[in-house]
């Protein structure tokens, strides 16, 4: 670029400044376009922590492949699923949600984390609110209206309650899982939905004696690694040893499997995903999106 090389870690942080609109790329002739796997994370965390994650990740990949790897993202959902349905990424970490959208383009997973997780609704340890019953009337504070972790069960789950979410709850979007928590921590809110795990996480393990668990999802598989159909036999087989090799013994290993709080990543076929989506297919979502 212009003459000046720049390491991995700082292409990565360019990259996905580029994404997020932060800076704008220069212009290149097209003779010039190197054979690139796009390797796109879906916004779930802000720009320097999927830099920290997947950057290293990223590394591994170039090295085993001999090819660059780009490391980039999108500043919404929208954004994100648009550019996958374009056919713009070449390998993803998605939501489940999202890849069943996108399997039209041909997305076809070849890794998961372990094990699954659960959504959940909290309320402090204190609360008279025992169950979804008593959530009439409540203060509400859910991450996103399509994050069925954060919003998607409880919402099917006050339906079949007769509960309307709309007139019988004030609910809120905040957006971040640690605005949920102290939310509710600090009386804020009634009640907070969020994956369950998190609470188990170095950050909030000290608070989770403080809740309790009135509500459960049910089970969630971790965000599948899909590839594009296009994608050669040999190349996504090497991407998938590359995931799976990954090993909560080496410090580094364990850090990054931590941070995507999962204990082990493991081969992946599209029917690990089927029964969940008997389980969201009639969501909201998908008649919108």
């Amino acid at each position: 670029m212009l003459g000046i090389v720049i390491k991995p870690t700082a292409r990565f942080v360019f990259l996905l400044l580029i994404v997020w609109g932060v800076v704008v790329p220069h212009q290149s002739p097209a003779h010039e376009a190197p054979n690139i796997i796009k390797f796109a994370v879906y916004p779930y965390k802000s720009p320097r922590s999927v830099i920290k994650v997947f950057g290293p990740i990223a590394a591994r990949l170039e090295k085993k492949l001999g090819q660059r790897v780009e490391l980039v993202s999108a500043p919404d959902m929208q954004t994100f699923l648009a550019k996958g349905l374009a056919g713009e990424y070449d390998l993803i970490l998605s939501p489940p949600t999202l890849y069943y959208k996108m399997q039209p383009v041909g997305y076809m997973p070849i890794a998961r984390g372990v094990p699954s997780f659960w959504g959940g609704a909290i309320v402090r340890r204190d609360s008279t609110i025992r169950n979804i019953e008593q959530c009439r009337g409540k203060k509400v504070a859910a991450i996103g209206k399509f994050s069925y972790a954060g919003y998607m069960f409880f919402k099917a789950a006050l339906v079949e309650h007769r509960i309307n979410p709309a007139k019988d709850l004030d609910i809120q979007f905040l957006g971040k899982v640690d605005t949920v928590i102290y939310g509710v921590l600090n009386k804020k809110y009634d009640v907070g939905l969020l994956r369950l795990d998190t609470l188990d996480t170095p950050d909030f393990i000290a608070l989770k004696d403080q809740f309790h668990v009135i509500v459960r999802s049910a089970e969630i598989p971790q965000f599948p690694f899909v590839v594009k159909k296009s994608m050669n036999q040999r190349t996504a087989s090497a991407i998938r040893e590359v995931l799976v090799s990954l090993s909560p013994d080496t410090p580094e290993d364990l850090e990054i499997l931590k941070s995507l709080q999962i204990s082990r990543i493991v081969s992946a076929t599209k029917d690990d995903y089927k029964p969940f989506y008997k389980v969201v297919k009639d969501t909201e979502f998908f008649r919108q999106y």
